[in-house]
């Protein structure tokens, strides 16, 4: 049984590694995102984490190996798809050949692997990320290393708060050894008598090309206070708006999902390389076998010969019953393609033959023994296409023992 058998001559085998290199680059374009994805978490969205920043470089730095191992990989797949093509009857190019393979389809199955826990791990740092910003906030003026943190975070991303800057509003990061709670300012910005919360702003908050000065604490901007009831939009104008949380989970959520699809269309792109490659090595080795290296000849995913498996039909098999091949069909055309002068030659000579054998003997030959001579000569050709079809079939059953 041959399993995905094509028939293929030189240049479709040509056209077929052509295929087989373009799969590879494609492999090798999706290992250096990859790769390149990775090594930007780790350098500009890691160092600004507190807490996640191991568990950030852990996983992308596995990543980011993967994605040279890919590289790597299928590099090596382009030299094999040129050996299958030129050099597929040697030892080597087989030993190549099923260690390429077994590697590849051994890193598909890590990549999927290493996925399915990709995104498990991008849940928990998103959650991560979110605890570890809202206690940063709510420890701000009580923590110099989380005071730090926040600002780097705000000032580096132009954002400000978890979803968005009202969220310091909201958070009980002001204490009464921080500000003076009988003061009429802060009786007036006070927004819940249970709950210290005022509308005031950490510095990192601010815009850096706004023109004006920063309105981000009314406290301590008490000459500016008034803007805050009659003007709030140039409040807002002088703040980074945006949320925090979002801006640092955007690259590392769109970094593993692209890892998980890229990982998807490796998996798809590995499997139809796999199948180009063995139609193209067992082509460009069965015409070698055939004694045609140039010639026209089947190749197919699997068939005879492989795995030890010897059912199936032979070459010669497969081509007599799919294109009509065989040597005597050869024969005959090479004999109907002969040129006429050498048949008249020839006709011209087996005449001049039988007249000077006519003369030697003094005989004719009457109309009743032609059929006899015609018989005779029936008999010598029968003899030579029979010594033919012998040397065939012996050529076919050393090609049998080869396979």
């Amino acid at each position: 049984m041959t399993v995905g058998m094509f028939i293929l001559s030189q240049k479709k085998r040509e056209s077929l590694a052509a295929v087989f290199v373009f799969l590879c680059v494609l492999q090798v374009i999706i290992g250096c995102g990859m790769t390149g994805s990775s090594l930007y978490v780790i350098i500009a969205v890691a160092p600004i984490l507190h807490a996640e920043k191991s568990e950030v470089n852990f996983v992308f730095v596995v990543t980011g190996l993967y994605g040279t191992h890919v590289i790597f990989q299928w590099i090596i797949g382009i030299n094999v798809s040129q050996r299958c093509l030129k050099q597929a009857s040697r030892k080597s190019t087989s030993n190549l050949f099923i260690l390429w393979t077994t590697m590849g389809t051994n890193t598909i199955i890590q990549l999927l692997i290493l996925s399915h826990f990709a995104r498990k791990m991008n849940k928990y740092i998103s959650r991560s990320i979110k605890q570890s910003i809202t206690n940063g906030m709510n420890q701000y003026l009580q923590d110099i290393t989380w005071k730090e943190v926040i600002d780097k975070i705000q000032y580096n991303n132009e954002c400000c708060g978890l979803a968005s800057y009202e969220d310091w509003h909201e958070i009980k990061w002001l204490t009464k050894y921080h500000v003076d709670v009988k003061s009429e300012t802060i009786k007036e910005f006070r927004t819940s008598p249970d709950i210290l919360t005022l509308p005031v702003i950490p510095w990192s908050c601010c815009k850096v090309d706004f023109p004006m000065q920063c309105l981000h604490d009314p406290v301590q901007q008490a000459e500016y206070a008034h803007i805050w009831v009659d003007e709030p939009n140039i409040v807002t104008d002088s703040l980074n708006t945006k949320g925090c949380l979002d801006l640092i989970r955007k690259p590392i959520d769109g970094t593993i999902k692209a890892f998980v699809v890229s990982s998807s269309f490796m998996c798809i792109f590995h499997v139809v390389i796999f199948i180009v490659s063995r139609i193209l090595y067992t082509s460009a080795r069965n015409s070698i076998f055939m004694g045609d290296p140039g010639g026209i000849s089947p190749g197919w995913v699997f068939g005879r010969g492989d795995c030890g498996y010897s059912g199936g039909q032979s070459i010669i098999e497969i081509m007599e019953t799919h294109q009509g091949y065989s040597t005597d069909a050869e024969t005959t055309e090479d004999e109907t393609e002969e040129p006429a002068e050498n048949k008249k030659q020839k006709s011209s000579k087996d005449s001049k033959f039988l007249e000077a054998d006519e003369t030697k003997n003094n005989l004719t030959i009457p109309k009743d023994e032609s059929f006899v001579l015609v018989q005779n000569v029936n008999e010598k050709r029968s003899d030579n296409k029979g010594s033919q079809t012998e040397g065939l079939i012996k050529k076919q059953i050393r090609n049998r023992n080869y396979q």
